[in-house]
C-alpha cells in the first residue's frame, strides 16, 4: 500500500505559481478546463534514481501527451544547476527547481529517514538506474527527502495524492496514467 499525502485524492489542488529553470512561470489554475496535470517530485538532479524517473517519463510523454496531460517534474536542486548541466532542456516536460522545497511542503512530500534511504526498494531501483548508465551527481536539498506522485485533473481535483515509502518508491509512467 503506498505512504499517503496529507492532502487526498477527492480534494481541490492546492494552487501554486513556480518557474522552471528556463523561466518560464507555470500556474496549475492555468490548466483548469484545459488539461490533467501530472505532479512528479523528486529529489535532486544527481540523484541517479531520480534521473531514470526522468527518461522513463520522456520515455512515455507521447502517452501523457495523448491523455491530455501536462507532466511537471519537481527537483531540488536550484535552477543554476539544472541549466549547468544541461538535463533541463533534454525533456518536453518542465524541470521545476524547488530547492526551498516551498511546493514540495505545499503538498506535504516530506522526509523519511535511514530506513526509508536503506530499503530494499530504495538499493533495487539505484542499482537499476545504475545499470542504466545514471550516475550520481552532486547532491543537493534535504537529504531523506521522499518522492510523490499526484494527478490534477481537468477540474483542478486531486484523482491522486501519494508520497513514497522509501526514496524508489515514484509510481511508473503506466501506473500514473491509469489514474488519468
Amino acid at each position: 500500500m503506498p505512504a499517503k499525502s496529507k492532502l487526498s485524492a477527492g480534494i481541490e489542488a492546492p494552487d501554486f505559481t513556480v518557474t522552471d529553470a528556463n523561466g518560464t512561470e507555470y500556474h496549475l489554475a492555468y490548466f483548469r478546463g484545459k488539461k490533467n496535470v501530472a505532479l512528479v517530485f523528486l529529489r535532486y538532479a544527481g540523484c541517479p534514481i531520480c534521473q531514470l524517473s526522468l527518461q522513463e517519463l520522456k520515455n512515455a510523454y507521447a502517452e501523457f501527451e495523448a491523455k491530455d496531460t501536462q507532466v511537471m517534474a519537481f527537483v531540488q536542486s536550484p535552477a543554476s544547476r539544472l541549466l549547468q548541466s544541461g538535463d533541463v532542456n533534454a525533456f518536453p516536460f518542465p524541470i521545476i527547481p524547488d530547492p526551498d522545497e516551498k511546493i514540495y511542503k505545499l503538498y506535504n512530500v516530506g522526509s523519511g529517514g535511514l530506513g526509508a534511504l536503506l530499503a530494499p526498494d530504495t538499493l533495487r531501483r539505484g542499482i537499476a538506474a545504475t545499470l542504466k548508465g545514471h550516475k550520481q551527481g552532486k547532491m543537493e536539498g534535504n537529504t531523506w527527502q521522499l518522492p510523490g506522485d499526484f494527478i490534477v485533473d481537468k477540474q483542478g481535483i486531486l484523482k491522486l495524492a501519494r508520497v513514497g515509502k522509501n526514496m524508489g518508491d515514484n509510481l511508473k509512467p503506466r501506473d500514473l496514467l491509469s489514474y488519468l
